[in-house]
């Protein structure tokens, strides 16, 4: 994994090269990333789903993000970004059902680690009385949700804990469903103005 292709930006998005995804870390490269967003609609209350990483990711082990993300290869296309719903979630879902909320710019920078993306982000509004979830145990451990209001609260700093419910998955492979406290140590550290642009996304989204 570390010796994938990515293609590599300069900081206006145009294309300047590829490297190895190990390179694109080690020195601080933008590239571009595939961000997945899953949502639900119950009782009136709009949720929305965080995955629990694994404890064997080597970046952010145990620690909830994107519903499902991962970065695009030199060779792909926005729509090879579905790989990444099938592979983490288990969900099958057309492309053209996505909602696409534009590209975000987000940096992270954790010594020696320097993670700079070019997101794209894209929202789904689940409809089904109950998901079908497959989670790949190598890259996820759990899979959460939290109401959006509160989520959004949390996420950009303007309360310190919330509550979420989901289920986790043991190492034999048996789910077991979870009510947990968390505070916002407790998810991968995104920018603030990410989550800012995130959720003014997700409104108007709504709002159509």
């Amino acid at each position: 994994m570390e010796h994938e292709k990515l293609s590599i930006m300069n900081d206006q998005h145009e294309t300047i090269g590829v490297a190895t995804r190990s390179d694109v870390h080690a020195q601080g490269l933008w590239h571009e990333t595939f961000h997945f967003w899953l949502l639900k609609r119950e009782h009136g209350t709009v949720y929305l789903y965080f995955q629990l990483r694994s404890p064997a990711k080597k970046d952010f082990p145990s620690l909830f993000d994107i519903t499902a993300a991962g970065h695009f290869l030199a060779v792909e296309q926005p729509s090879d970004g579905l790989r990444e719903i099938e592979e983490e979630l288990g969900l099958s879902i057309p492309f053209k059902d996505l909602t696409y909320t534009g590209i975000i710019q987000d940096e992270i920078h954790l010594a020696p680690f320097i993670d700079r993306e070019f997101c794209h982000v894209y929202l789904y509004m689940d409809q089904t009385e109950h998901m079908e979830v497959h989670l790949q145990k190598e890259e996820v451990a759990g899979l959460y949700r939290a109401k959006l209001l509160d989520a959004q609260q949390l996420l950009t700093g303007t309360c310190e804990r919330i509550q979420i419910e989901g289920f986790e998955m043991n190492t034999s492979g048996e789910r077991r469903e979870e009510s947990r406290e968390v505070h916002v140590q407790d998810f991968v550290p995104h920018e603030p103005a990410y989550y800012e642009h995130l959720f003014h996304a997700i409104n108007q989204f709504l709002s159509q």
